[in-house]
């Protein structure tokens, strides 16, 4: 069948964002002056799946990622799943947690697949080098 894909192929990241402004300063007026509000210490963690036709599975949150958040996030993803799919992901300590490990035989019996990149090859995983083109 041409145009149909027999895999879905994902690459998977996630990252933070720090919520307190790196602005040391900023041009204003004295009558117009500018506050920057921030929240000291807090961040938003983004994880992320995507595939090369920038198809973008995602779930943000304002407190800590770990491993029992991957997980629930990769079980929601592979429960949407409907044919053979596989995640590219590093090799980052919540992807290689017990926890995370022990559910991959389970995701693959759903045909869910995990693979893991070779250390230090970020230029392989798509997601760590989209820049919107």
């Amino acid at each position: 069948m041409e145009g149909t894909a027999y895999i879905d192929l994902y690459f998977g990241d996630q990252s933070h964002f720090g919520l307190t402004p790196n602005v040391p300063y900023v041009w204003q007026t004295k009558e117009n002056s500018i506050l920057l509000h921030s929240v000291k210490g807090k961040y938003l963690n983004v994880i992320g799946l995507m595939t090369f036709k920038n198809k973008f599975y995602f779930e943000g949150h304002e407190t800590t990622f770990n491993s029992d958040k991957m997980i629930s996030f990769m079980n929601h993803f592979a429960d949407q799943t409907f044919k053979k799919t596989i995640v590219i992901l590093n090799k980052s300590p919540i992807h290689k947690s017990k926890k995370f490990l022990a559910k991959i035989e389970e995701w693959n019996e759903k045909d869910f697949w995990i693979y893991f990149l070779q250390p230090y090859s970020q230029e392989l995983n798509l997601i760590e080098n989209y820049s919107g083109e």
